[in-house]
């Protein structure tokens, strides 16, 4: 006989209360579930992508399966999990940004395969899927335990997520630019995370992986927008010259071989971005999304 420990409960607990939080990969699975027949765009990436487009304001039926820390290799396998549910997508986004060529891909124990697979229904771990990997709470404890407690404790605080029906947080503006009230003399002093570290063979992996992806989506008659997100000028002076001319090396030979790609190169717009379109250094608020956009939409214009 099998008897239930508190701790087997608790667990249990929380799983269920993780898999009903009013998270993002909650509303854009819904999202996804009823518009799956009209939907023609799709943006992929980290979460510069997520916070940069808001799909609202976009002019074709669209869906964001950007999210944090997302790879390129995530990128490629929700796109293949989704495109069969998608018999109208044409249109394809995703970024490469200043460190993507040079940062290692996650291994197929990620703790977000959990999530696509509950909630988008793809199977990202590269082999057959087992009961625990269903599991949204133990695949990652400490995240949830975080969202649990926003959720349930922050309940109309000033910063608590406003998601639309896309997934995008209308409210996201309460980073560490609006905590220094967009001074920017303090800003210009405030330490930062940004990596410089090169590394050669990763670089030739993920380029040679980065065209494997831009292969298939031109065998499948895909228009392709490669997009690189607004930093801000901190950042911009803190990058590893090296690593963005390698990154950009690349952009020009793939805008060269490919016919149904576009690129839309917005890292370095320190005219149209100013300080308060700024959640922090690297990602923008909803107004900065607002303005990136509509630089979306007319690129979309370009490609009709």
């Amino acid at each position: 006989m099998f008897f239930f420990t508190p701790v087997i409960v608790m667990y249990c607990i929380l799983e269920i209360l993780a898999l009903q939080l009013p998270v993002t990969y909650k509303i854009v699975s819904e999202y996804l579930e009823s518009n799956s027949s009209k939907i023609e765009f799709i943006a992929l990436g980290s979460s510069q992508v997520k916070g940069g487009i808001n799909p609202s304001l976009l002019q074709l039926r669209a869906i964001t399966l950007a999210s944090a820390s997302q790879h390129h290799k995530e990128d490629f396998l929700i796109l293949q999990g989704v495109i069969d549910r998608l018999p109208k997508l044409k249109y394809v986004l995703f970024e490469v940004s200043y460190m993507h060529l040079e940062l290692p891909y996650h291994s197929q124990n990620y703790w977000k395969n959990n999530i696509y697979l509950n909630y988008y229904g793809i199977n990202t771990f590269e082999r057959q899927t087992y009961f625990n990997d269903k599991l949204i709470y133990l695949s990652n404890p400490r995240y949830f335990s975080s969202k649990l407690k926003d959720y349930y404790f922050y309940k109309g605080s000033e910063n608590q997520e406003q998601l639309n029906e896309f997934g995008f947080n209308i409210n996201n503006y309460y980073g560490s630019f609006h905590k220094l009230k967009y001074d920017t003399s303090e800003i210009n002093n405030k330490y930062f995370k940004i990596y410089t570290h090169e590394n050669l063979d990763i670089f030739k992996t993920n380029t040679t992986f980065l065209f494997q992806m831009l292969d298939y989506m031109k065998a499948k008659d895909l228009k392709v927008i490669i997009s690189t997100i607004p930093l801000y000028k901190t950042y911009l002076k803190k990058r590893n010259p090296q690593i963005v001319h390698r990154r950009d090396s690349i952009l020009s030979v793939i805008v060269k071989k490919y016919n149904n790609v576009v690129l839309l190169d917005k890292e370095t717009d320190t005219v149209q971005f100013s300080v308060r379109d700024f959640l922090n250094e690297n990602h923008l608020n909803p107004d900065g999304a607002k303005k990136f956009t509509a630089l979306v939409n007319r690129k979309l214009d370009s490609l009709h």
